[in-house]
């Protein structure tokens, strides 16, 4: 169904990144932007007839955000810190040792993916979609692609067609030379290769990582580099063909008490996005991490604007994935997908400042290929959502489109995915041992086999696999609210080692 939405156009077009304008963003049946116009004008002489029609009146109409960094499977986890510890953790290979890493995060992780995996990406998706955010890295493995359900799975979308699983490729873990080079061969094919490199503190052993990336021919322009806060600025000279960085602020002062040197990599032309991270020690969306990104750069004298600081979740990350995903992405412009958000504004307003300011609370349409999917209730209902059904988000009534995982036509609400997902942490032995009976059942009926996920981050010390050998002793926490509340605020005072600078966050949402 075709969608024509009305409102303050932030195009972020290639052509006049800064411009803004009263105009419409008409998105055809196939999804993908026919035209964007300005006033009054013209729009496309067919298709449209019946299109629904959405005016925003004054309030910005933005590509959606896209995080380039995520993990899903662990969304519903609160932040974490090892009891005790009084100095920053070196790298990424620290902190999976402490002693209380696996019973926090992996064990009520494992329940999840193991006993209610439709569950988890549901809360983590819908999570997702409260920030704006149309496109998200971070999808646990699975046995089966999930395209074209609701928020796109960068390493999963396929845009209804056929193309290869291999076009955006991902790796969380180091991988060793040989895979590094196949991977710099299959880029210069045309994939992505998104990457967890040199995470950790400046000159720390994780900086190995980069160095092999390079000696194996990794750095190039479809190389996304997560994190390289281990990195000193002169190490950025040797990527000559320059690709993109994902900056995650928040993680990086949670752990190690320092991030990644931006104006550095800016200075050789390196593209620089931000992402969420996930639930241990991250922002609940990335409309949350550039309130972070805006702290660390006025702490740091960076001067990033706010326009820089939108860019870094819109046209930069569309930008990184236009290649391997053969479509535009993050900009609304002409055969671009159709993916918008509109964000509550003054008719007056700096637009970037007003993103950069905005809330969950203000953000009133979320619109993936030309499908409402999350929004006020008049808004939805004008953009003819199918499907609605209502949430609460920061204490304001919202409307949630979202069906069964396997089941187009069966309508499914986030009351329904909290019931699962407390059935679960209720006993989660009981929910594991459930799942396991049901899938042998489902081998020896020679049904279809159920969606499997696998936990993407390190599992921790021993026992083997991560887990203790007798279940019972899993205790999975409180699930998070999906939004950013006055708890998950209060949790940032005194713990991890930002030295207080996180503490400015509460001062966006007060």
């Amino acid at each position: 169904m075709s969608l024509v939405i009305s409102g303050r156009i932030v195009a972020l077009a290639r052509t006049s990144e800064k411009s803004t304008f009263a105009g419409k963003v008409w998105i055809g049946d196939d999804g993908r932007i026919e035209r964007v116009t300005r006033g009054n004008a013209a729009g496309p002489r067919s298709g449209f007839d019946k299109a629904a029609a959405v005016d925003v009146g004054d309030d910005l109409v933005l590509p959606g955000f896209i995080d380039l960094h995520s993990h899903l499977a662990y969304a519903t986890l609160p932040l974490w810190t090892e009891p005790g510890r009084t100095t920053p953790f070196l790298h990424h290979d620290s902190w999976p040792s402490a002693s209380t890493y696996a019973g926090d995060i992996t064990w009520p992780a494992y329940a999840f993916i193991e006993a209610a995996p439709e569950a988890l990406l549901a809360y983590a998706e819908v999570r997702a979609l409260i920030g704006g955010t149309t496109s998200i890295q971070g999808s646990p493995p699975k046995n089966r692609p999930l395209d074209g359900w609701m928020v796109r799975n960068v390493e999963d979308e396929s845009f209804g067609g056929n193309v290869s699983s291999n076009r955006v490729l991902a790796s969380t873990l180091t991988l060793k030379p040989e895979v590094l080079a196949t991977r710099s061969a299959q880029m210069r094919a045309g994939a992505g290769f998104i990457y967890h490199c040199a995470e950790g503190q400046v000159n720390s052993i994780a900086v190995n990582e980069y160095q092999s990336a390079r000696k194996c021919g990794c750095l190039q322009k479809d190389f996304v580099a997560i994190h390289t806060n281990a990195l000193n600025p002169g190490d950025y000279d040797a990527w000559t063909d320059p690709g993109t960085v994902v900056w995650s602020p928040f993680s990086n002062l949670w752990l190690y008490g320092s991030t990644t040197n931006v104006p550095s990599a800016l200075a050789r032309k390196i593209r620089v996005c931000v992402g969420s991270d996930w639930g241990p020690s991250g922002t609940r969306n990335v409309l949350g991490e550039i309130k972070v990104a805006a702290l660390v750069s006025q702490h740091e004298r960076w001067k990033l604007t706010p326009f820089d600081l939108v860019r870094m979740i819109t046209c930069e990350p569309g930008d990184a994935l236009a290649g391997p995903w053969n479509v535009q992405a993050g900009r609304l412009q002409p055969d671009a997908l159709g993916d918008v958000v509109v964000i509550a504004a003054k008719a007056a307003a700096d637009p970037f400042t007003t993103v950069l300011a905005a809330t969950e609370q203000d953000v009133r349409l979320v619109v993936i290929g030309g499908r409402a999917r999350y929004g006020d209730a008049t808004l939805m209902k004008a953009a003819k959502a199918t499907f609605p059904s209502e949430l609460k988000i920061a204490g304001t009534k919202r409307v949630l489109s979202m069906t069964k995982l396997d089941d187009a036509s069966k309508p499914w609400s986030f009351a329904q995915v909290l019931t699962r997902l407390e059935q679960v942490r209720a006993d989660p032995k009981k929910a594991i041992d459930s799942a396991g009976n049901a899938s042998a059942q489902a081998r020896l009926a020679g049904e279809a086999p159920r969606l499997r996920l696998a936990l993407d981050m390190p599992l921790g010390k021993l026992p083997i696999g991560g887990l203790p050998k007798n279940l019972g002793e899993i205790v999975v926490p409180p699930i998070q609210p999906l939004e950013h509340d006055a708890a998950f605020f209060a949790s940032l005072v005194g713990r991890g080692f930002h030295g207080g600078l996180l503490d400015g966050l509460k001062k966006f949402y007060a």
